[in-house]
């Protein structure tokens, strides 16, 4: 009797195990997402992400979203690998410049077919960066959606215009930018040494991620890349490299170290005060503005200047998009959160919690972006709206901005002139594709 109810029990137990833990794991599909952000964090752009899933995951409960933190420079590579070997995650998230490498592979579903055909026009004319929405069209396809457009900035201080009576709105050619740069270098405590110097660029070939200056110069000079065909040794790419190499031996208004300079550090020495006028990440707002020695209310954002005073320099369209593994077996689950990430709500999440520019006019237009701590936003709107542009995607245009710098590095160190430093970067680029 003792050894029957022993049987009982432990049958009744197993299928308890049995009926309650596996059926509650079997009901909810894993989606699994390679992304540069990591939600257990606490930036801005990672809380926002955290919030989507939160409440895609609550308005989804037979689908959980799993987050596996990625190096921004190895995403691609890592995913196409994965793409090869059958591995890959459900969504991937993917940047301007390996767009291209996202096409030619074919790992990419088509987004059109998974969700993006039910939409209505309105829908689709809402996400009003045009250049970024249309980014990821391959043969027909559109294989990635926008997530958050970023772009490269010139940032200011506004209380050093002040003190050296500069209007901003002044500034409308590369040669008046000059002119204001010389008057905002300055050796505030009359060391003989500069404190202040009046314009700061990466120039370093590495941690670049297309912070540059070089991009807006030649664009607004005509066609940089034709089929693939790099066109830097024009008259504005000499012209470029021309004025980068003075503004550091001829009019002083760049400390020659910036060659060795990337991105990072530029922002770091912009945030201590040692620039006027910085080439940034648009995304690094935030932080500037929080941790600035000179204080968040005197940064300010500059139109990019053109060549001539006519028109306004053109702005760049970067970012990062998210993409569906055309090999996943979540694709419907996948696309449904994809298309969660861009709805109403979590766009105005990436702008507002995350300090991103809006994809969707319609969240621009909301009251609360109307404030004006949001102003600074406005000079990259109109910029996008007057004269914008994304540098191709279907070349291989990874390390283009490094190309053009070490064009500058070969001018001032190496002896070259600015033509035969352009050439090179020229073969450079022709070597990737």
């Amino acid at each position: 009797m003792r050894h029957i109810l022993v049987r009982s029990v432990s049958r009744l137990l197993l299928g308890a195990f049995v009926v309650v833990f596996p059926l509650s794991a079997m009901a909810q599909t894993v989606v699994t997402m390679w992304s540069f952000l990591d939600p257990a964090k606490t930036t801005g752009r990672e809380v926002a992400l955290r919030g989507m899933i939160d409440s895609f995951e609550k308005a989804n409960p037979g689908i959980k979203i799993k987050v596996e933190p990625q190096v921004f420079s190895e995403l691609m590579a890592k995913f196409l690998a994965g793409h090869n070997t059958g591995s890959a995650p459900d969504i991937i998230w993917v940047n301007t410049e390996n767009m291209g490498a996202l096409a030619k592979s074919g790992a990419a579903a088509d987004l059109d077919a998974l969700f993006l055909n039910k939409w209505t026009k309105e829908q689709d004319a809402d996400f009003f960066v045009r250049a970024g929405w249309d980014a990821p069209m391959s043969n027909g396809k559109r294989l990635a959606v926008p997530l958050f457009h970023a772009t490269t900035s010139l940032f200011y201080r506004k209380d050093q215009f002040r003190e050296a009576g500069i209007d901003p709105a002044s500034i409308r050619t590369w040669d008046q930018l000059v002119e204001a740069a010389k008057k905002l270098t300055r050796d505030v405590d009359k060391d003989g040494r500069v404190d202040i110097w009046g314009f700061g660029t990466p120039l370093s070939t590495e941690r670049t991620g297309g912070t540059t200056a070089f991009t807006s110069m030649l664009v607004a000079g005509g066609k940089v890349w034709e089929n693939c065909k790099p066109n830097y040794a024009s008259d504005t790419g000499i012209r470029a490299v021309q004025l980068h190499v003075d503004m550091i031996n001829k009019f002083n208004v760049m400390p020659k170290e910036a060659i060795t300079n990337h991105a990072d550090d530029i922002v770091d020495q912009f945030i201590a005060g040692r620039y006027a006028i910085a080439t940034l990440p648009f995304a690094r707002y935030s932080q500037v503005q929080a941790q600035a020695k000179w204080g968040g209310d005197n940064l300010g954002v500059l139109p990019w200047p053109a060549w001539t005073a006519d028109k306004i320099g053109p702005q760049q369209v970067q970012g990062w998009w998210a993409a569906v593994w055309s090999k996943s077996k979540r694709t419907k689950e996948a696309g449904a959160f994809l298309e969660w990430m861009i709805n109403q709500d979590s766009v105005r999440a990436w702008t507002i919690t995350g300090g991103q520019m809006p994809t969707r006019m319609s969240v621009w237009k909301d009251p609360v972006l109307r404030a004006p701590k949001y102003d600074y936003m406005k000079a990259v709107i109109e910029g996008w709206s007057a004269n914008s542009f994304l540098v191709p995607t279907d070349c291989n245009i990874s390390r283009f901005d490094a190309d053009w710098n070490q064009a500058v590095q070969r001018v001032v160190v190496g002896g070259k002139t600015p033509k035969e430093a352009m050439q090179e970067a020229e073969k450079s680029f022709l070597s990737r594709q």
